[in-house]
C-alpha cells in the first residue's frame, strides 16, 4: 500500500520554498531551526548535526557512510571544529526531510492499522485506499457500504452522495498544493453529527495522500438534515487561525459542536 501511494504521486512542486512552507508550519524544533539557519545563510552548528544524527538513530560511522565521508569528519562537525560545506549541509537536510516524511507516513498508517480513530486514507488521486475497523463501522452507520467505497475518488464520492460543497472548498483551500494544514468539517446525518479532519500526508515535501479521521460525535437537536453544516480551513501560513469557509442551515450548532462535542470513545 505504501509503495502504491508513492508511485501514484505526480512529481511537481519541487521548489525549496514549497518544502519550507510545509515544514515551518509544524512544531518540529529541529526542522524549524535547520531551515532557519540555512535560509539565513548561517552554518549548521555541531549541536544541530548531533541532534539530527540521534533523531535518525545513527552512529557517527553510519552517518559518515551515508554522506561518503570519514567518521572523523562527522566528529569534527559535531564538536564545532569545522562546518560542513553547503553541499554537505544540503545532504544533511535531505536526510532530515526524508525522516520527517517517513514519520508522517508511518503516522497515517498507524491511524489505520492500529485503529486509533475512525480513519481512512486517500492516495494522491484522492481515491480511498484503506480504512480502519472503526471507520468501517462509522461508514455503515451512515448508510453506506465501505467495500463499495474502496477505490472511489473524492470527486465521484461527492457527486454520488451530494458532497460537492466539500470538494469545492477542498480544491479552493490549496490542500494538495500545501496551502492547508487541516480541513475540518461537520456532517449532519439525519440528526447525528460528526466532525472529520483531513490532514495531508507528505513525501519529499509533496502531498502524496490524505489522512481523514473522525474526532467527535454529537446530536443535532431536533434536526433530520443530511448535509455538511460547516467547513473550516487551517492555513499553512498561520496554524493559530481557523477560517470558516462554509455554513449550512445548522451552522451555529455545528460550530458550537466543534468546541464542545463529545470526543470519539
Amino acid at each position: 500500500m505504501h509503495n502504491n501511494l508513492i508511485l501514484a504521486m505526480p512529481r511537481h512542486m519541487s521548489s525549496s520554498r514549497r518544502i519550507c512552507k510545509f515544514w515551518t508550519s509544524g512544531a518540529d524544533r529541529l526542522i524549524l531551526t535547520w531551515i532557519a539557519k540555512r535560509a539565513g545563510g548561517n552554518d549548521i552548528d555541531g549541536i544541530l548535526i548531533r541532534d539530527l544524527r540521534k533523531r535518525l538513530g545513527m552512529t557517527q560511522r553510519q552517518l559518515a557512510e551515508q554522506l561518503h565521508v570519514d567518521q572523523g569528519t562527522i566528529s569534527r562537525w559535531e564538536r564545532g571544529v569545522e562546518a560542513p560545506r553547503p553541499s554537505r549541509q544540503l545532504e544533511l537536510q535531505t536526510l532530515l526531510m526524508r525522516d520527517h516524511d517517513r514519520r508522517a507516513m508511518q503516522r497515517a498508517l498507524a491511524f489505520i492499522e492500529q485503529d486509533l480513530l475512525p480513519s481512512t486514507l486517500l492516495d494522491s488521486q484522492l481515491r480511498l485506499i484503506a480504512l480502519s475497523a472503526s471507520a468501517r463501522e462509522h461508514i455503515l452507520s451512515r448508510g453506506k457500504n465501505p467495500d463499495a467505497l474502496i477505490g472511489m475518488s473524492l470527486d465521484r464520492y461527492s457527486d454520488r452522495f451530494g458532497a460537492q460543497v466539500l470538494l469545492k472548498h477542498f480544491a479552493r483551500s490549496g490542500f494538495m498544493d500545501g496551502d492547508c494544514l487541516f480541513l475540518r468539517f461537520v456532517q449532519n446525518y439525519h440528526g447525528r453529527g460528526h466532525v472529520t479532519v483531513y490532514e495531508p500526508v507528505l513525501e519529499d515535501g509533496r502531498v502524496v495522500g490524505v489522512l481523514n479521521f473522525v474526532t467527535k460525535y454529537f446530536e443535532f437537536s431536533g434536526n433530520q438534515g443530511n448535509e455538511i453544516e460547516a467547513i473550516e480551513i487551517i492555513p499553512t501560513g498561520d496554524p493559530s487561525k481557523a477560517t470558516l469557509v462554509h455554513s449550512g442551515p445548522n451552522a451555529n450548532e455545528a460550530i458550537r459542536a466543534l468546541q464542545g462535542a463529545k470526543p470519539v470513545q
